[in-house]
């Protein structure tokens, strides 16, 4: 579905540039993870990952998933902060909300009826998400500068 592809793209796009002024662009994922994955010290980073959940017609979940300088500088920008005055609270917050922003746009192009959950938020930098009996169906990879930006659709069997 080239259109839900195109679609998720803009989201992303949209609220992060609205929101924060970051300007994202898509990035191919292949060519984004085997230059990450050839500089050990981004292999063990910390990252956050915001997860919401979508029910009804449709049943799964949005992930977005950041390095922490990501979600710092979001922190920051949506929060007024110096770097200094952010707390995990904050990055936390921060990325909750744009997971919550992202999820519900993209709940909007889902069959009617759908509802979405609170946002969740893990941290770490050896994390397993897993949303039981659920499988991607779409994964998006972004660049803002130098960070990271990927968005899944998790769909429950």
């Amino acid at each position: 579905m080239p259109q839900l592809d195109e679609a998720i793209q803009g989201i992303v796009t949209t609220v992060w540039d609205s929101v924060l002024g970051i300007r994202v662009e898509p990035e191919d994922p292949i060519s984004a993870f085997s230059q990450n994955t050839r500089d050990p010290a981004k292999e063990q980073e910390h990252t956050y990952a915001g997860v919401v959940q979508i029910s009804g017609a449709w049943d799964g979940a949005v992930t977005v998933q950041c390095s922490a300088r990501a979600a710092r500088h979001a922190a920051q920008t949506m929060f007024g902060l110096s770097d200094d005055d952010v707390s995990v609270a904050d990055l936390q917050d921060a990325l909750g909300e744009l997971t919550n922003m992202t999820g519900g746009n993209i709940k909007a192009l889902l069959p009617e009826t759908c509802f979405l959950g609170l946002p969740v938020v893990v941290e770490g930098a050896d994390y397993r998400f897993r949303l039981p009996g659920s499988a991607p169906v779409r994964r998006s990879t972004f660049k803002a500068g130098d960070e990271l930006i990927v968005v899944t659709m998790l769909e429950r069997a």
